[in-house]
């Protein structure tokens, strides 16, 4: 039904005529893609080629006229000849999708927006505009016509953000924050250290200049752990987040594509990465993502854009946490294998996640009989939780928004653990250190103060994200010097030993001698021998006089 809003007409996309047509309106969608930023000209001087003719026209165009009809070719009325033309002034125009909200088929309208201000407009936004509805023909030789709405105003509105009570605050603040934590997913027994991660993720570090905020994790490990419940339980308490399948999900949809409107109108349809700008988005089974499609989520975790180069060139920010979860190549985790050699991912994408955990199905009675009883109680609707869905979501609204700087100390710790951690030799198959590292170790500080409803980022926030961070490494097999006062080979996983070994020319014996010190990954002198000389045959070692070295 329409309905009079202030000056206008307010009317549902659904309900729009031809009835409607020249009249002001207003109307409200979502924006869900857009077209290219042109310009356009809103006056012209046209003058006669002839130099002795002194004949000249002035034309200008209101957004009330239809700038998109052709400026017709003057002739001059003395000389016969078509006048040249010249932009006097210019303006900007984007073209816009707009689709109804909570509709299963929803209807889209072609928008144009003007002036400086278009810049503003993203998809995922919603957007209240004045205007006036115009149709042309979809072809030239096709008598239908389609819908077009000129914006003449509009308005950009956020969707609430569901915010704490002052009563809930005081309550934030005295929580124990371990029961935050074990508030995240409480049908899921443990899993603490997941979850911990997974929370920490959710409330993300302090945006600075061009250094994001936004911390991205993923969960490795065998099938059937739980990791799809934990990502949902993930998207449940972000009020701005969507879940996606590798298996089902391709670039187009989760970061966006070319699409066309129902009139044959080509668009830049955003896909849900974007539309979830500022909160995150769940993606499940990332190995099983098409290689072409995947590679999109190297700019989208690095810069936080996306940048769309078909029939329609656009580019949207995308500043959303990504949190993921693969399973290994060949259903079960092989500790005996690498890390890349465990999981079909790309190392270039593996190095931008700033937190990675690994989790296996080791078979031990106890644990098994306590989960079993674990489920029993959840079915039974036994299992509570200190703080419900929708205070966890309270609490992360109000934490994401605090912006906690780090203190002198912090910075110091951080970058002594991060230059120790430098020292070990990083090689094939294990997870890098690189500055990316030491950005994210910030992030996760930054998160625990914010944890910690903290305005300030102290020694013991930074402290918490190396422990962290080093518990994530030990779940893979690999811990970091100095921290649980282990040798530094302990810090290795099957390859990073190996060139360990020959960080100096060994001859045969040498190494073998060395490698046997490590029989879980070489039982006995023919598997070492073996390891060797293919590893030679590869072209990771070099051999001269009896000696191996690394190439």
């Amino acid at each position: 039904m329409t309905k009079e809003y202030k000056d206008g007409k307010y009317k549902e996309l659904s309900e729009l005529n031809p009835k409607d047509e020249g009249d002001k309106i207003l109307v409200e969608g979502m924006v869900i893609g857009q077209g290219e930023v042109e310009h356009y000209p809103t006056s012209l001087i046209t003058k006669c080629p002839t130099r002795e003719c002194t004949e000249d026209w002035w034309e200008q165009k209101t957004r009330e006229d239809d700038w998109r009809d052709p400026i017709l070719k003057r002739k001059c009325s003395r000389c016969n000849l078509v006048m040249h033309e010249t932009v006097n002034s210019k303006d900007m125009i984007k073209r816009i999708i707009v689709s109804e909200q909570g509709k299963d088929n929803p209807l889209f309208l072609n928008c144009f927006i003007y002036g400086e201000d278009i810049n503003r407009i993203q998809p995922g936004k919603i957007i209240r505009m004045e205007g006036i509805l115009r149709s042309r023909k979809a072809k030239k030789t096709d008598m239908t016509l389609k819908k077009l709405f000129d914006v003449t105003r509009f308005r950009l509105t956020e969707d609430k953000p569901i915010l704490p009570t002052e009563e809930d605050i005081e309550m934030f603040k005295a929580l124990d924050k371990t029961e935050l934590i074990k508030s995240f997913a409480p049908h899921i027994r443990n899993m603490y250290l997941l979850k911990e991660g997974l929370l920490l993720a959710c409330l993300g570090g302090v945006e600075k200049d061009k250094f994001r905020g936004d911390i991205n994790m993923l969960m490795l490990g065998d099938p059937g752990l739980a990791k799809t419940q934990l990502l949902n339980f993930a998207v449940m308490i972000n009020q701005k987040s969507d879940y996606a399948s590798g298996n089902s999900a391709s670039g187009a949809g989760l970061f966006g594509g070319i699409d066309k409107t129902p009139d044959g109108t080509h668009y830049a349809k955003a896909g849900a990465a974007v539309m979830c700008n500022g909160g995150i988005l769940a993606l499940d089974e990332m190995e099983k993502m098409n290689p072409d499609d995947r590679v999109y989520a190297h700019e989208v975790m690095e810069s936080q854009t996306f940048t769309l180069r078909k029939i329609v060139r656009v580019k949207w920010e995308v500043k959303i946490s990504i949190l993921a979860a693969a399973n290994p190549k060949k259903s079960r985790w092989n500790p005996e294998l690498t890390i890349n050699e465990n999981v079909n991912l790309p190392e270039s994408l593996m190095s931008r996640f700033g937190l990675i955990a690994l989790v296996r199905d080791i078979p031990v009675k106890s644990e098994d009989q306590a989960i079993a009883e674990h489920i029993e109680k959840v079915m039974a609707g036994e299992v509570e939780s200190t703080l419900t869905v929708e205070q966890m979501m309270k609490f992360l609204n109000y934490a994401k928004k605090l912006e906690p700087k780090s203190t002198d100390e912090a910075r110091k710790k951080i970058t002594e653990w991060w230059t120790t951690l430098r020292q070990v030799d990083q090689a094939e198959g294990s997870i890098a250190v690189d500055i990316r590292t030491l950005q994210d170790i910030h992030r996760i500080s930054q998160a625990y103060a914010k944890l910690d409803l903290s305005d300030t980022v102290t020694v013991d926030h930074a402290n918490r994200a190396i422990k962290l961070f080093n518990d994530y490494l030990h779940t893979m097999g690999m811990n970091t010097p100095g921290e649980r006062n282990t040798s530094i080979t302990e810090t290795f996983d099957k390859m990073g030993y190996f060139k360990y070994v020959f960080m100096k020319p060994q001859t045969m014996l040498q190494a073998q001698t060395k490698m046997l010190e490590k029989p879980k990954w070489w039982s006995d002198e023919s598997k070492a021998h073996d390891f060797i000389v293919t590893m030679h045959g590869k072209g990771i070692l070099t051999e001269s006089g009896g000696e191996y070295s690394l190439v």
